[in-house]
């Protein structure tokens, strides 16, 4: 569950803000981030909320931070869903880079 500490840093939460904003003790939090304890779907669907992410990237079953719409999701294969998911994590600037280098690959096999 080491994507819990990393979700919470990012946000800029402690173990005792994270712990009061999902009605859980500190020692709860921490033994979540050390793998000492799972939380409950309930717990895990509050921290999706907070994180703005889904339950299956804190959980470790997907790279895809962003929930994707599952009818886009079932016609995507999981290079697709994995390069979107690692798009979303670029900033502004990088997806714009990333966009380029695609066109410039699609140009160039038309010429």
């Amino acid at each position: 569950m080491n994507r819990i500490a990393m979700l919470r840093k990012e946000k800029g939460l402690s173990q005792i803000s994270l712990s009061l904003k999902l009605n859980v003790s500190q020692k709860m939090i921490s033994a979540y981030e050390n793998g000492k304890s799972e939380p409950s779907i309930a717990t895990l669907m509050q921290m999706a909320d907070i994180f703005n992410t889904s339950l299956d990237y804190i959980i470790g079953y997907t790279n895809i931070r962003q929930p994707i719409d599952k009818t886009v999701q079932m016609s995507l294969n999981e290079d697709e869903c994995d390069l979107l998911g690692g798009y979303r994590e670029l900033s502004a600037k990088q997806q714009n880079i990333a966009l380029g280098v695609i066109l410039g690959l699609l140009n160039s096999e038309k010429n």
